[in-house]
């Protein structure tokens, strides 16, 4: 008898756990269900490309574009283009690349995950090959009014917003100067780099620091990547020795993505402040000197954060004051570009509502409070800028 209630009572805890299975199933499937239309993600039928630069030049942008097509393994390829810091003899692969995607009567969209140098002559060759593929590119090294005339969708950082959270960060930091490097090339042919750096100008003014520009050297011409790092290392030298700067309170920023390591390095040895990259993001900077583990997933900027601080921790000889961007900005960007790169080839988003439907997406990706999009400016009715506040310090 004692068994036979036994056996009873395992059937009914059997049968009781099937149905809580089934239920929670109901419930979660109710809770998608109810998401708003406007967050709901229909697939279409044509691919969207994502190209990319490889992960040791922008490793959020890499490793974010990778986690996508994993979600969407028949709606995403991901295409990657050697450094484009480093020029080499022909057609730069970024352009090829574009020719191929737009000759594949699969894709309907291409990605640029950072429109790096030669996208113009990208888009071109793409829309040459093919006149109906759809382009949307983030964060434009190049002219954005330029990009956003042959593009049909362009965001970037809101460098008005990043501006002042940097030299808030670098005032917190103690800094009494601020140094910003950067080249002929950002500067006078692309106005989001030259308004970057006013902005950084008047956030100095207004927090009571030096503001010090040096106009550095392109790692496009014949001395390259180590001609523009080697020139660094003399400029703080020099700036020193023309008391532009004078003791360690002297926070480094440069619009050159190849010399942030360098910048990394010097504050390490003098002591100065290493504020933030050349684009809002914890992976590049400190991340390209220290040694840290990346997450599992790449919007998880906590966990690299604090492997992150554990290498810096182990460097007893630095004597650098370090933050880094605590958001993952460039991983939401692309993210929020494939949902509307989605609704454009669903045509559901169109020149009439592209403005709702974009920050509404850009929102949906970044899941904060905190974060913000909007319009880029009044002239250009396809460009957007979103940013989220928050820098951590290191050290």
């Amino acid at each position: 008898m004692k068994n036979r209630k036994s056996v009873f009572a395992r059937i009914i805890a059997a049968m009781l756990a099937i149905v809580m299975i089934f239920s929670f199933a109901a419930c979660k499937n109710n809770d998608e269900s109810k998401l708003p239309d406007a967050e709901k993600i229909t697939l279409p039928e044509k691919k969207v490309a994502i190209l990319v630069a490889p992960e040791a030049q922008y490793p959020e942008d890499y490793r974010a574009a990778q986690e996508l097509a994993a979600k969407y393994p028949d709606n995403i390829v991901v295409k990657e283009y050697p450094d484009s810091r480093i020029l080499v003899a022909g057609n730069p692969q970024i352009m090829t690349l574009s020719e191929e995607l737009a000759a594949d009567p699969s894709i309907g969209t291409i990605i640029y995950a950072r429109a790096t140098q030669f996208t113009l002559n990208a888009i071109a060759f793409a829309k040459a090959k093919n006149p109906n593929i759809k382009t949307i590119c983030i964060e434009p090294e190049e002219s954005i009014d330029n990009i956003a005339q042959a593009a049909d969708l362009v965001l970037c950082a809101d460098w008005s917003a990043a501006a002042k959270d940097i030299v808030a960060n670098a005032k917190e930091q103690g800094a009494k100067h601020f140094v910003v490097f950067s080249l002929n090339r950002h500067i006078s042919e692309n106005n989001m780099l030259a308004n970057a750096n006013a902005a950084i100008e008047a956030a100095c003014k207004e927090q009571g620091i030096s503001y010090v520009y040096d106009n550095g050297v392109d790692p496009n011409w014949a001395a390259k990547i180590k001609g523009a790092q080697d020139y660094i290392k003399e400029a703080v030298a020099r700036l020193e020795l023309n008391n532009k700067i004078e003791g360690s309170d002297v926070a480094l920023f440069s619009t050159d993505s190849s010399v942030q390591s360098t910048l990394v390095e010097i504050a390490k040895q003098k002591g100065m402040i290493y504020v933030a990259p050349s684009f809002p993001t914890a992976y590049n900077g400190a991340g390209e000197v220290y040694e840290a583990a990346k997450p599992a997933e790449i919007k998880d900027v906590d966990a690299y954060i604090k492997a992150l601080k554990e290498a810096v921790k182990a460097d007893t000889e630095s004597k650098a004051r370090i933050s880094v961007y605590n958001f993952p900005l460039a991983a939401t960007l692309l993210e929020g570009a494939v949902y509307c790169a989605f609704d454009i080839l669903n045509g559901t988003t169109n020149s009439e509502n592209l403005a709702e439907n974009v920050i509404s997406r850009l929102n949906q990706a970044a899941d904060e409070k905190k974060f913000t999009a909007a319009a880029y400016n009044v002239g250009l009715n396809n460009a957007f800028a979103a940013y989220c506040p928050g820098f951590e310090v290191i050290k």
